[in-house]
């Protein structure tokens, strides 16, 4: 528990339920409204211990669309055996350290094997049922198009340049033609949103590590669009009761002012350059993507810090 009444966590769940952005974004097409529903459920089963479950919706929900695979760290080292037991402490520093042997055996649990086997099987289970109707196609659509896309239009990425840069380049232009620098991408955005933030964050506050983790993804993403901002606003309600966002007021309207007016300067220099068709790409459209990124960088190291300073939060206890 997070220790609010009915009334306050209805209210910062309004931030969600109320947002135009999130009605904006979820009526013209997508589906991130229903995958937000999907990592809300994912969260609450994993801090229910309803394993089988909890499997099932992470297996689920990445095959819906791919980036909820980031949450598995995080889950995984969250559910070591003692907050599994019933949400004791973990085990006192004071006790001897175990050898490199004894800790990779004692971090292979049931619920950790049961979590692994449920969404393997249920997101296996998925991609064969879809492949069996669509063939090749899904494959190429679903999850090839990720590696080699150069989705150059509305996308606030600082990559945004050179993947425009690349989307005039024959693909066979040369031996090197696929190893653009812009691949390169997945390596600061894997490393930040699957594995260190997860060993920051997961054991002290699941709920605000798997926000961090989805901003940074979102934020080093070679592909930023405004969609993708609903995959971590689903966890404002969670995660700003105890933030310095809302302790400090200042910080708070300093962060959504910055945040916005870094939006708004990358959409006007977008609208003239698509609405207008005055070439703005050097150096007003890479400048604004610069400093949106740099927005988003700062507000990151606001969520990690306060996850990293809060007291362990443990939830229900329940054995599925």
């Amino acid at each position: 528990g997070r220790g609010l009444t009915a009334r306050r966590a209805g209210a910062f769940a309004a931030i969600w339920l109320w947002n135009p952005m999130v009605a904006a974004i979820s009526t013209r097409g997508s589906s991130e409204g229903l995958l937000g529903g999907l990592t809300m459920a994912l969260l609450w089963a994993v801090e229910g211990r309803r394993v089988a479950l909890a499997g099932a919706l992470l297996g689920l929900g990445v095959h819906f669309k791919i980036y909820p695979f980031i949450y598995a760290p995080a889950i995984v080292w969250w559910m070591d055996e003692e907050r599994m037991r019933g949400g004791a402490a973990p085990a006192s520093k004071t006790k001897t350290s175990p050898s490199l042997v004894e800790a990779a055996v004692n971090f292979v649990t049931v619920a950790r094997v049961k979590l692994a086997v449920v969404s393997l099987s249920t997101f296996t289970a998925l991609n064969l049922l879809m492949y069996s109707i669509y063939g090749t196609p899904f494959l190429v659509h679903t999850y090839f198009h990720h590696v080699t896309r150069i989705d150059h239009r509305h996308n606030f990425s600082p990559y945004n340049m050179l993947l425009y840069i690349n989307s005039a380049t024959p693909a066979d232009s040369g031996p090197t033609a696929s190893l653009h620098t812009e691949s390169l991408a997945f390596v600061p955005q894997l490393l930040l949103s699957c594995v260190l933030i997860p060993l920051v964050l997961a054991k002290k506050d699941l709920a605000t590590s798997m926000m961090a983790q989805t901003f940074a993804f979102v934020t080093f993403n070679k592909v930023c669009t405004s969609q993708y901002f609903l995959w971590y606003m689903i966890f404002l309600p969670l995660h700003l009761p105890g933030s310095s966002l809302l302790r400090s007021p200042k910080l708070g309207v300093s962060a959504l002012l910055l945040w916005v007016v870094a939006q708004g300067a990358w959409l006007q220099q977008g609208y003239e350059l698509e609405f207008l068709g005055k070439s703005t790409f050097l150096p007003g459209l890479w400048l604004a993507s610069l400093g949106f990124f740099l927005v988003n960088c700062w507000i990151l190291g606001i969520i990690i810090d306060d996850g990293a300073q809060r007291p362990v939060i443990h939830g229900k206890t329940h054995t599925d």
